[in-house]
This record gives structure tokens, sequence and C-alpha cells, in this order.
């Protein structure tokens, strides 16, 4: 995979598993009642190592997130991603902030970059794990807390991975999560999460006015403009950019 968006990277892209694989088709569950979100900027290290894991490689990145919207963004990264829920529906746009530009992606396109997202897939993305990953999973209250809050313990196999999960119900997040695998293991680590203390924040949609908006569809009739062959080499991490730029 020579090309993966940063929501790959960051949470699977190391493991070589597709993140939308797994799951029942992408109308199922979509109707179910969705899970308030508390509002939360929370940053997070994802961890992989050969095992056993003596040479880690590390990433950071943050997530910020709404009822209706999460962001995500590496480290010194200029990109970020934003996921809208909306009646069902969720959206996907690629930001550019050094570039001032948004990528828009339609149901069709992501459709076809195989990025559709159901219900099950929203609680993915906002959560890192989905409600019905959780409930295959085994069980177990913890006595420690995180921050005061009660912190409950599931293993099991997502996708056929060994999974360790350390939840905090009411952040709906993991504390920690770990993925083994035969040879390696990938562990996503909460760093740090504080609405009000976080030192970087998210987009707001008064920022996002002064962006220019493009629609991922009329990507390939810019290929011979010499301005954009410039910027959508900074995009790089964008879903389909190199199928459309070489």
């Amino acid at each position: 995979m020579t090309s993966i968006n940063g929501y790959l990277i960051i949470l699977v892209g190391l493991m070589g598993i597709q993140p939308f694989s797994g799951y029942a088709d992408s109308n199922v569950g979509s109707n179910v009642a969705q899970l308030v979100l508390t509002p939360l900027s929370a940053q997070f290290e994802t961890t992989e190592c050969a095992r056993p894991c003596k040479k880690p490689s590390n990433i950071t990145w943050w997530m910020w997130r709404t009822p209706s919207q999460v962001e995500l963004k590496k480290a010194n990264s200029s990109n970020s991603e934003l996921w809208t829920w909306d009646n069902g529906n969720v959206n996907y746009q690629f930001l550019m902030h050094d570039e001032k530009k948004v990528i828009e992606y339609s149901a069709v396109d992501l459709k076809m970059l195989d990025m559709m997202a159901d219900n099950t897939k929203w609680q993915a993305l906002t959560s890192l794990v989905s409600q019905k990953d959780l409930a295959s999973m085994k069980k177990t209250s913890l006595k420690k807390q995180y921050k005061g809050l009660a912190l409950t313990q599931y293993n099991g196999k997502i996708n056929g991975i060994k999974t360790h999960i350390v939840w905090i119900a009411a952040l709906q997040i993991p504390l920690q999560m770990t993925y083994v695998y035969p040879k390696h293991q990938v562990t996503i680590n909460l760093l740090n999460q504080d609405v009000l203390l976080a030192v970087a924040k998210a987009t707001s949609e008064q920022a996002l006015l002064n962006y220019q908006r493009i629609d991922y569809a009329d990507i390939g009739d810019m290929e011979h403009s010499a301005e954009a062959k410039m910027w959508l080499s900074k995009a790089e991490d964008a879903p389909g950019i190199n199928a459309h730029h070489h």
C-alpha cells in the first residue's frame, strides 16, 4: 500500500488491514440510534513494533470530536481529515491548512474508494472501536480509574486479530488499545484529553469559510495545471490522490 490516508495511518495503516473491512454491509445498522458523544480534544500515540518490542515506531495524533463530527490530524502535519455525521450519512473532507483548500468527497467518491461509512464505522471513527465489537469481547471491570472515571477491560478479537482494550465508558474512547499479531503488535495510547487545555485546536467552521473548496471528482481535470500539481503534491495523504496525480 503506497499511499494511505491519515486515518489509515493513524489507526491501522501499520497493521496491514483496512479499517472498514470485517463489518456488515454498509447499510446494516445505519439507522441504529447514535450514542451521544461528548465533546473531546484528545491526543493519542500509535506505536508499532516487532515482538518482542525493542525498536518501536511512534505516531502522535489528535482527535477533535463533537456529537456530529470528528477531525483527525497527525502531529506536525499541515493536513487533517474531517468526518461529519448527517442524518445517517457520513461525509468526508480532506483539509489542507497551509494551502487553504478543502477536498470534498461525495457519496459516489467514497463508494468508489471503498470508504463508505455506516453507523458502525462512524463509531469506529469517533471512538476507535464500535459498540458491536466491544459487545463481542470479554468484559472485566477494573479497580483503577482514569481521572476519576471508571475503566473496563475488554479482551477478544476484532477482525480475527487478538485485541486488548482498556475502555473509558464516560468518554467513549480507549485509554489503551492493543492489537497483537503473531510477529508484531500495535498499541494506541491516550496521552491527554482536555477540551479546555488542548494545545492544538480543531478547525472551526469560520476558518473553513476562507478555504477554497474542490470536488474530488474534478481533480483529474486539474492535472495539467502547474499550480494544481504544486498543491496536489502536498496532498499525498488524501484518499485516491495518487490514483489521479502522477
